[in-house]
């Protein structure tokens, strides 16, 4: 057994024991609310996962990392609440539209800046925020005026229904299916990106630029390529947080 990684694992255990301790000791709250905390920084750590790794492997802060998901996640409630598609039919088709988003801002905006400093690339995943965040406002107006027939509504509701009925209180706190969902989306993506970088070779290629870009371009490892696969890899996960907020 690694015992640098035993120690990073107590050092992260033993890190959020204190923060725990001395929440509940100044500040203390329900435990619900302590669960539900924990979903919602669940959730909040995913964009976390992929700006690092966006970061690791091609040196850019992704400011559009979050609004990317915004899109394919307003995309997918309203073919659930406006159309009436089942939720296990609207899900594929919002990380169909996820993927699909990514690789096509891939193609129009990134590899233009490819020989560009990583300065000049971070400022424009600004604009690239500010974009999605009016595409995705705009969506459901949109569609409604194009396919009144279809779309029936024009604003997204503050909430819809989960796939499965759920009511389990936890103290102030009640938890529906969505909350189940969001709790295994995390889990499985989590899971999924960790099998990704260790056993796939696209995954071993991107950990080794992301250690040293130069040793990996002497090994013959593209690190451009790794570093955009890397990026699209990431792009059916952002919406997780989304799609949560909105139930």
């Amino acid at each position: 057994m690694d015992v640098g990684r035993l120690r990073s694992a107590g050092t992260v255990l033993s890190t959020a024991a204190v923060l725990v301790f001395v929440q509940q000791a100044f500040w203390p709250a329900p435990f619900g609310v302590l669960c539900q905390g924990v979903i919602i920084g669940s959730l909040t750590a995913m964009i976390a996962i992929g700006l690092a790794l966006i970061y690791r492997a091609s040196r850019i802060v992704s400011f559009a990392q979050a609004d990317l998901g915004a899109v394919p996640t307003v995309f997918t409630v309203v073919l659930i609440t406006s159309v009436g598609l089942p939720y296990v039919v609207a899900l594929p088709i919002g990380i169909v539209v996820a993927v699909v988003l990514g690789i096509t801002l891939e193609l129009v905006v990134i590899r233009r800046f490819a020989k560009a400093p990583r300065l000049i690339l971070t400022v424009a995943t600004i604009g690239l925020a500010q974009a999605l965040t009016a595409l995705a406002l705009a969506i459901p107006g949109v569609l409604q005026r194009v396919w009144p027939a279809t779309f029936g509504r024009q604003e997204l509701p503050a909430t819809y229904p989960a796939p499965f009925h759920l009511a389990l209180e936890v103290g102030p706190v009640t938890f529906g299916g969505n909350d189940v969902i969001a709790v295994a989306a995390v889990f499985v993506s989590v899971l999924a990106v960790a099998g990704f970088l260790r056993f796939t070779t696209i995954g071993i290629a991107v950990r080794a630029s992301a250690d040293d870009a130069d040793r990996a371009l002497l090994l013959g490892i593209p690190s451009a390529v790794c570093a955009r696969r890397c990026g699209r890899s990431r792009a059916s996960s952002r919406s997780s947080r989304c799609s949560y907020e909105r139930a």
